[in-house]
This record gives structure tokens, sequence and C-alpha cells, in this order.
């Protein structure tokens, strides 16, 4: 959920269809490092870099319930 001031934009999808190149695969998983993705950000209008791992997904979650 995205919120800015009174305005609020949520998204909800389901992927239907996954497809990469040879080049982005390592021992057939998908190496997200080498996949060069971006992602907009509809506020500041700004194209962002996706490289890093940054933590281990439900992992990283349970921390901040304490």
């Amino acid at each position: 959920m995205i919120t800015s001031g009174s305005r609020s934009c949520g998204v909800i999808g389901k992927v239907v269809n996954v497809t990469a190149d040879d080049s982005v695969l390592v021992d057939g998983q998908l190496d997200m490092s080498l996949v060069k993705a971006i992602a907009f950000d509809t506020y500041t209008h700004g194209y962002y870099k996706v490289t890093e791992r940054v933590g281990e997904a439900f992992q990283e979650g349970l921390k901040l319930k304490k």
C-alpha cells in the first residue's frame, strides 16, 4: 500500500507465467544479480535498480514482531 496524504494506492496481482533468458540462470535457478531488474516509484517518478539480497523471507519479519 502506498499512501500520500489522504490518497493511497494498492496493487494486487497474480503471476500467470514466468520466463527468463538462460544468461540469468545459474544451475537452472534465477540469479537476481544477473537480471538487472528495475522498479518504478510513482511517488518520486524514479527508477531504481533491484539487485541486492537484503534478507531471508519470513525470518526478517519475525524479528520485527518481537
